[in-house]
């Protein structure tokens, strides 16, 4: 091992030791300092766990300090016990809606949907000779099938296509049409995967969202605000990337869908049976949501509710028969469970969600506190104001930490100038929901991002990031306007 070699290695082992440390202080040594302003004993307990949660999710990484979390949390006197602790936690709504969507979700992807779904949308000649066109909707088709298929699945699946694409057409390792895409497409996953926040994590922050402002979150008026956004954020990337970064795109030829190999020609009968009961149960989930004042959305929202859904659509995909002949059920849980299952997200969301909700119970005395430090920036705006701040603070934010914890922070913060400014809370809280998702400059910041930066093709740091800035402000400078424009029309 070289010298150079050797002192990063120690540089990063004795960064990785501070960091632990840092995390542990937070969770186990703040609620020992002195209260002040108006926080209790028990909310410096609450707001130091929440830290170092976040703290311990952005620098290091999930489990082990989520583990911590759940400990500390369960002696710090806001919950009864430690058992009302783990019980609120890792038994939470939240935790099971993630699990089983997690299933199902993973199956569509186990089974092969995402390459059939690739070659059957570009197997077209709508593409040849309109290689911005072409350009345009892999981001495009394949972002907004994000909403329902796995960002980590897809994105995984479309950088390889683009890698292909490139070597096809022979670009250069550092040209900017590799880069430029490979970023296009963390984006196009980024996007597509925040605009529904019907699972994951992204569910349990919705449903605290809609606890602290006291207002339903409709999933379709989300739809309405989020589809037309993500179309024009990637339009504005695509043509101002060709430009700034002066992108030739006349070497692109048509790429090869034979690439994808003879089994991406026709969906296997089960992989078509996940993908039809998979969007009926999120289908009909989304239109209760929506249409929540009917009959039929007052027993699926309040009876079944999300996480029964969900349950219900992976328990009949166990036993429906998968129509290929070999006896098996549509899923087969043991050869799915590795791959489809995110423990990541499903400790972040035990953790995040209650620790979020803790901070704005009147024990704590955080609300007042949070109130007094922000009042000078959302205080005396109105609601285009307010949204224009959200979004530049959010998704500055949202670059710096966990897009997650970050999340979780926001919500005792925002919800009660809505509330107190009488604003419609279903568009803010979708402006909000939509932007912390929006985590791209660090790995740490988001799983499409953890993926992007990991990725062996794009060698070269500087460019990595020169890229990941310009598309940071490409979704900048076209959100404000769009989600302005949203305060207004609602």
């Amino acid at each position: 091992m070289s010298t150079t070699t050797l002192q990063v290695s120690t540089k990063a082992r004795v960064i990785k030791v501070i960091n632990i440390l840092i995390t542990l202080f937070f969770m186990f040594g703040f609620g020992l300092l002195p209260p002040f302003s108006t926080l209790t004993p028990v909310g410096m307990k609450v707001l130091g766990i929440f830290i170092g949660a976040i703290y311990g999710f952005s620098t290091c990484e999930i489990v082990w300090p989520a583990l911590f979390a759940i400990v500390a949390f369960g002696t710090s006197g806001y919950p009864a016990s430690m058992s009302a602790a783990v019980s609120s936690m890792i038994g939470n709504n939240s935790v099971f809606t993630s699990i089983v969507i997690l299933v199902t979700a993973g199956a569509l992807t186990y089974y092969g949907f995402g390459k059939w779904f690739v070659r059957w949308s570009l197997s077209t000649r709508l593409f040849k000779g309109k290689p911005m066109l072409y350009v345009w909707s892999f981001f495009v088709v394949f972002g907004l099938s994000c909403a329902l298929i796995s960002q980590i699945a897809m994105g995984l699946l479309m950088f390889v296509i683009w890698q292909d694409i490139a070597d096809t057409c022979e670009y250069d390792e550092k040209d900017p049409f590799r880069y430029a895409g490979y970023v296009g497409i963390m984006v196009a996953t980024i996007l597509g995967g925040g605009m529904l926040t019907y699972r994951g994590w992204a569910y349990g922050v919705m449903t605290n969202w809609a606890e602290a402002t006291g207002s339903h979150m409709s999933i379709g008026l989300q739809a309405a605000m989020t589809i037309p956004a993500t179309i024009i954020i990637l339009t504005v990337y695509v043509f101002a990337s060709k430009w700034f970064f002066k992108i030739d795109y006349s070497k692109m030829k048509a790429f090869d869908v034979e690439k994808l190999g003879e089994e991406s020609k026709v969906l296997r009968p089960r992989a078509k049976r996940i993908a039809i009961m998979y969007v009926l149960f999120v289908g009909l989930t989304i239109i209760a949501n929506t249409f929540y004042k009917s009959g039929f959305a007052t027993f699926i929202n309040s009876k079944i509710t999300a996480a029964g859904m969900y349950a219900l659509c992976g328990a009949i995909l166990m036993i429906l028969p998968s129509g290929e002949g070999d006896g098996k059920a549509c899923i087969e849980f043991d050869k799915i469970k590795n791959t489809a299952m995110s423990w990541n997200v499903l400790f972040m969301v035990a953790v995040v969600i209650p620790v979020a909700s803790a901070l704005t119970n009147e024990k704590t005395g955080v609300g007042p506190w949070l109130q007094s430090i922000f009042d000078p920036i959302f205080g005396s705006v109105g609601q285009a104001g307010l949204l224009i701040i959200t979004v530049v603070l959010v998704l500055l934010l949202t670059n710096l930490g966990s897009n997650a914890g970050i999340a979780a922070a926001m919500v005792p913060i925002l919800a009660p100038y809505v509330v107190k400014g009488g604003m419609n809370a279903q568009v803010v809280g979708t402006c909000f929901l939509y932007i912390v998702n929006m985590g791209m400059l660090l790995p740490s910041a988001s799983a499409p991002a953890a993926v992007f930066h990991a990725m062996p093709g794009l060698s070269d740091g500087k460019l990595r990031m020169k890229h990941c800035i310009f598309a940071f402000l490409c979704v900048m400078i076209t959100a404000i306007p769009v989600f302005a424009l949203y305060g207004l029309i609602f």
